[in-house]
């Protein structure tokens, strides 16, 4: 989740997901009621022993049930923020009562009522995040793995989340004028089907909204005028080919993007969900802020952060305990060097001083020592900030093309865990020079004094 600051050749592809995962069932809204009645049911799940299934902690259960739907199956329920914060997990406990078993088609029903949030003179000042499920009065907001409104498998030995799977649902929304499910097209009406054949992370946007298209991407409720759409699909298409030309992986399907109101007073960030990017703000123009913004420059910034997570947060998705900093410190370290060419030089340098400002004071655990999220303080600092400075610095010691050559590395490379031995692998395997290599790793990675007065960028 990113926080806005002013509104603000093929190769293979590790995305993370179950071939045979699918979800399918029903699900009925209101956008007035703040109420969610769901049932759904989860086939084909990859074999694990020690899993949970995340369900968001405002569902009530009615049952967990067998494919025959004549048994309901004894569940129990676990809380660990450290895996999710907005849920519980649930498993189905063995015969033993020591282990658990995971059936292959699982029937799940449940009911959901949250807050509708429609007056902002009583709302809170702050509060809202990517995880919430958001009713404003006109729509509601749900991510997927995080506000995980459908049910997601987790793997625990593995780490893995397997919020990306194929669907056929059916939404239903009686004071809905627009439905949206991830990976599906919208649809004008009260209810509708949507499917998808290629796994993807659902995410739910319905409510009384417009629906516009241009150039295969999705305006919803973006209130932008023809010009404002033809400009801004021009610069989602130019951060697209540059990431494709530096990468050299396609970029993905075109973007949806979202622009919806929080429900606190001074909560303005983004978020992506592939392909939909959601802008949450109280502009009035919408989405239309960063084309008429008087530093619209800047908000280019933001779009190619968003946009470099189709690489670095969808086509790979990083685990362990740099996860979370890998996607966001690469994205936003694509998101410089794509101002630098392509925006300007003066706010590339803006950005880079604003960072090191706020670096001045800060007293950071080097790359190399981080053993859990809690080791980042400062989550934001440290991702948003420290982290893409210091992949500056080893491109200054590496050289541009190299760097690009060690993200795709990042990007394309077996594994299955994105941890500190994986990052430094894959450095040394496109680098090929052990002096230079223990160099990085002693004066960059590990070096608690690397960001100072005297570096220059």
């Amino acid at each position: 989740m990113k926080r806005l600051a002013v509104l603000i050749c093929i190769v293979f592809s590790p995305l993370v997901f179950a071939e045979n995962l699918t979800l399918t069932g029903s699900m009925v809204v209101s956008v007035k009621q703040g109420t969610i009645d769901a049932e759904f049911t989860l086939s084909h799940p990859p074999k694990m022993s020690n899993y949970v299934i995340f369900i968001n902690s405002g569902m009530n259960i009615q049952y967990f049930r067998n494919e025959q739907d004549n048994v309901n199956y004894a569940y129990r329920k676990r809380y660990n923020r450290d895996y999710s914060f907005e849920s519980f997990g649930y498993y189905l406990p063995d015969n033993t009562g020591k282990g658990m078993f995971l059936p292959d088609t699982l029937n799940v029903k449940y009911t959901g009522k949250f807050p509708v949030i429609a007056d902002m003179q009583k709302a809170s000042d702050f509060g809202d995040w990517k995880g919430n499920i958001a009713f404003n009065g006109k729509t509601v907001r749900a991510d997927g793995l995080q506000a995980a409104w459908y049910p997601v498998l987790y793997d625990v030995e593995k780490d893995v989340y397997y919020d990306a799977l194929q669907y056929d649902i059916d939404v239903t929304c009686s004071d809905c004028e627009s439905i949206y499910v991830n990976g599906s097209a919208p649809v004008r009406g009260k209810t509708g089907n949507f499917a998808s054949q290629k796994p993807v992370e659902l995410m739910l946007f319905a409510g009384d909204y417009d629906i516009a298209k241009l150039n295969g991407s999705y305006f919803l409720n973006a209130d932008l005028s023809e010009q404002q759409r033809v400009e801004f699909s021009g610069v989602t298409s130019s951060i697209e080919h540059f990431y494709q030309s530096k990468l050299e992986i396609p970029y993905g399907e075109s973007v949806v993007y979202i622009h919806t109101t929080p429900v606190t007073k001074k909560n303005n960030w983004a978020f992506v969900t592939f392909p939909t990017i959601v802008l949450i703000s109280h502009a009035e123009e919408g989405l239309g802020v960063i084309i008429n913004g008087q530093n619209s420059d800047s908000y280019k910034t933001f779009i190619a952060h968003e946009l470099a997570h189709y690489y670095f947060g969808t086509y790979r998705v990083f685990n362990s305990e740099l996860g979370d900093m890998l996607s966001e410190s690469f994205a936003e370290y694509l998101s410089l060097k794509l101002t630098k060419a392509l925006v300007s030089e003066s706010v590339y340098k803006a950005n880079i001083e604003k960072k090191l400002a706020a670096l001045s004071e800060a007293n950071l655990t080097p790359v190399s020592a981080i053993t859990s999220a809690t080791d980042y303080g400062d989550r934001n600092l440290y991702v948003y900030t420290y982290a893409p400075l210091i992949w500056l610095l080893v491109e200054q010691q590496i050289g541009e093309d190299k760097m690009y050559l060690w993200m795709q590395k990042l990007l394309t490379t077996d594994t299955n865990l994105t941890n500190y031995r994986f990052l430094t692998s894959t450095l040394q395997s496109v680098l090929k020079d052990n002096q230079l290599f223990n160099d990085i790793k002693t004066n960059v990675l590990s070096n608690p004094e690397v960001i100072n007065s005297e570096v220059v960028f």
